[in-house]
């Protein structure tokens, strides 16, 4: 109770900086939106109940304070000194600390549908209740197996490693992209359910999974590798070995360099030579650099702020792709046949289209605050972020019982990092296509079992 408490007083002091934040750059009122941010963290995770607080929340929150807070205090001061390209894209400063204020906003109405529920009284879920079966995950193994030869055997791989080492377009799509979505799904199924088998039979499917992961970040393709293994620590974590915040702040620092290391050399294939060279070329000169793959999305937030000053909110058309994605071939459809162009009816498309024009071949990323707020408004933000909140909440919670809501809990987990950078809906195809896929593959074997004991 006291937990939930205190967030809705941090909810309430979000609301009031926001409608009091300037329409000029203000140093201290930045420090102030950091100052409550890290706050309200700190006690969230001090006075909640969970036994084991390295989930979604945590990463999220990590994540979140680099994408929105690290640029308008330690950088805006003198933007002179910062020298990542991502910051030549023009922008209005004077929408830095409204911004920011819009980006507390949000996350401080999401804190409180994170704890809404706690006032329930629900005793946190401990050893789930429903069990995974040998014969279910040999079949999200094989499913894994055979979608990944396929990929391979359609050009995928080839096609993958083209993207970084060539420059080829990122969203040229093919027939191996449906089977690049089963491997990845697949992928997800194997890694969430892992630590539900006996102890014995881990370690051949988690080298298999590990081997997998190597094999993407060799292309320079990071987003399925990070978050295989933000399920795998959670779920070591929760299941296994209670990690101390000490080894958890290891981790996350060694993360860091990893992922630092691999958008380095991503452009450079696996030639040794090249990544000495590409390495003795790179500047580290500051300890935010290490995060610069994170913090560039703020540009992404005040492009879009900037954006819906000018023009009417989006609604749910500017979701329009995203809603419709579990379907295949509607939206290619819908686009041919609708007045507006692409960028308008996907969320994350408009910041690209922005700054780089229509025919781009990489993509700027975006910013989920940006993106509430241009489809609805302030508040809608408060909304769709108390929404979110609430969904990460009742996973978690319905989780112990219900193998479909484990599926979601650790999906939300493996995208923690990646969400305050991402659009607002939470890949509804991934969703889909995951317990779709997770359905088939329990009624399958639960046919089979009848068949055996028949």
């Amino acid at each position: 109770m006291l937990t939930y408490l205190l967030n809705i007083a941090f909810a309430i002091a979000a609301t009031v900086l926001y409608i009091k934040a300037p329409w000029t750059y203000s140093y201290d009122y930045c420090v102030t939106l950091m100052a409550c941010f890290i706050a309200q963290n700190v006690l969230f995770f001090a006075t909640n109940k969970r036994k084991n607080w390295l989930g979604f929340e945590f990463f999220f929150a990590l994540s979140f304070f680099l994408v929105n807070f690290v640029y308008p205090v330690f950088y805006a001061p003198d933007p002179d000194r910062i020298y990542w390209s991502f910051f030549s894209f023009s922008f209005n400063d004077n929408f830095v600390t409204r911004a920011t204020a819009l980006a507390y906003f949000g996350y401080a109405w999401y804190m409180l549908g994170a704890t809404r529920l706690l006032q329930l009284n629900r005793e946190e879920p401990d050893e789930p209740t429903f069990t995974i079966s040998m014969r279910q995950y040999i079949w999200f193994f094989g499913i894994t197996i055979a979608a990944w030869v396929l990929f391979v055997a359609t050009g995928g791989l080839a096609a993958l490693q083209s993207v970084y080492a060539e420059g080829s377009n990122l969203r040229d799509v093919g027939i191996y992209s449906y089977f690049n979505n089963i491997f990845t799904i697949g992928c997800y199924l194997m890694a969430i359910f892992l630590f539900r088998l006996p102890k014995q039979k881990w370690w051949f499917y988690l080298a298999v999974i590990a081997a997998f992961m190597l094999i993407l970040l060799s292309t320079g393709s990071r987003q399925l590798a990070v978050s295989l293994a933000l399920i795998l620590i959670a779920g070591f974590s929760l299941y296994v070995y209670h990690l101390k915040w000490w080894q958890v702040l290891g981790l996350v620092a060694g993360g860091s360099i990893a992922l630092f290391l691999v958008m380095t050399l991503r452009t450079e294939g696996l030639d040794p030579a090249a990544w000495q060279a590409k390495l003795a070329h790179t500047k580290l000169e500051e300890f935010w650099d290490i995060y610069e793959d994170l913090i560039v999305n703020d540009v992404n937030l005040f492009r879009l702020f900037g954006w819906a000053q000018e023009n009417d909110l989006t609604w749910f058309t500017g979701m329009t792709l995203d809603i419709t994605s579990p379907i295949p071939g509607l939206g290619g459809y819908i686009i041919a046949h609708s007045d507006l162009p692409p960028q308008m009816l996907h969320g994350g498309d408009l910041p690209s289209y922005l700054f780089l024009g229509p025919d781009a071949t990489w993509g700027t990323g975006t910013n989920m605050v940006g993106e509430a707020y241009r489809s609805f408004g302030a508040v809608g933000t408060a909304i769709a972020m108390f929404l979110i909140g609430v969904w990460v909440k009742e996973s978690f919670y319905r989780a112990k019982g219900n193998v479909y809501w484990y599926l979601m809990s650790f999906l939300l987990v493996g995208h923690a990092l990646i969400y305050p950078r991402a659009p607002l809906l939470f890949d509804p195809r991934l969703v889909t296509w995951s317990l779709l896929l997770l359905w088939i593959v329990m009624g399958i074997t639960h046919i089979q079992k009848k068949e055996v004991a028949v």
